[in-house]
C-alpha cells in the first residue's frame, strides 16, 4: 500500500519522459519549417527568369578505315637486311685504332661521368675536371678520351660550363658512325 499512496500525487517518470520527447519534436518542428521556409522559396522560384543553356552534342565523324599493305616494303628478315654479328665485329675493329693507348676515363660509361668544373691554364687552354662513379676526379682537356664508346672532348667552354664529346657508335647497320655528345656541370646531382 505504500507504493500506491504515493503515485496518487506523482506523476511516473516514464510518463514524464513520454511528455519530454513530445514536446521537444513538436519544438523542433516548429524551427524545421521557419528554417526551411526560405530554401522551398529559393527552389522554387530559382531559373525562372533563366533557363540554363546546354551545348548541343559534339558530331561524331564517321570511322575511316585504313588498310595496311606491307607487301611493298622491305623485309626486315630477309637473308640481306640481317646483319652477321662477325661481319660487324670485323669492320669495327679494322675501323677503330686499336694501337691507341687507352686513358683512364675510358674505362667508365659516359653517363657514369660527371663534370665538376672547369679552369684555365695561364696560357690560355681550358680544362675540365671529370668525376667518376667511383669519386676519383680527372683533368682533361680538347684531344683526351673518355667513355667507352672512344668519346673524345672536341670543344670545352668554361663560360658555359659546358663540353662537347664527340663518340663513336655503331649505327643500325653496324656501321660506326661520329656522334657528338654535350656534358654540363647541371648533370650532377
Amino acid at each position: 500500500m505504500h507504493m500506491y499512496q504515493n503515485s496518487v500525487n506523482q506523476v511516473p517518470s516514464s510518463h514524464l519522459k513520454l511528455i519530454l520527447v513530445v514536446g521537444i519534436a513538436f519544438a523542433l518542428q516548429a524551427c524545421g519549417n521557419v528554417a526551411t521556409r526560405d530554401l522551398r522559396e529559393f527552389v522554387d522560384t530559382a531559373y525562372q527568369d533563366k533557363k540554363p543553356e546546354i551545348e548541343p552534342l559534339p558530331v561524331i565523324e564517321p570511322y575511316k578505315g585504313f588498310e595496311y599493305s606491307a607487301s611493298t616494303l622491305n623485309d626486315p628478315y630477309s637473308r640481306g637486311n640481317i646483319i652477321n654479328a662477325r661481319d660487324v665485329e670485323s669492320r669495327v675493329t679494322a675501323q677503330r685504332d686499336v694501337n691507341r693507348r687507352r686513358e683512364a676515363l675510358e674505362e667508365f660509361p659516359l653517363d657514369a661521368l660527371a663534370m665538376v668544373g672547369t679552369m684555365t691554364q695561364s696560357d690560355g687552354s681550358p680544362w675540365v675536371i671529370v668525376q667518376t662513379a667511383v669519386g676519383t676526379a680527372h683533368l682533361a682537356t680538347v684531344g683526351n678520351y673518355l667513355g667507352q664508346n672512344e668519346g673524345k672532348i672536341k670543344d670545352i667552354f668554361p663560360d658555359e660550363q659546358r663540353i662537347v664529346i664527340e663518340e663513336t657508335v655503331l649505327d643500325p647497320a653496324g656501321r660506326l658512325i661520329a656522334r657528338e655528345v654535350e656534358m654540363t656541370i647541371d648533370e650532377v646531382e
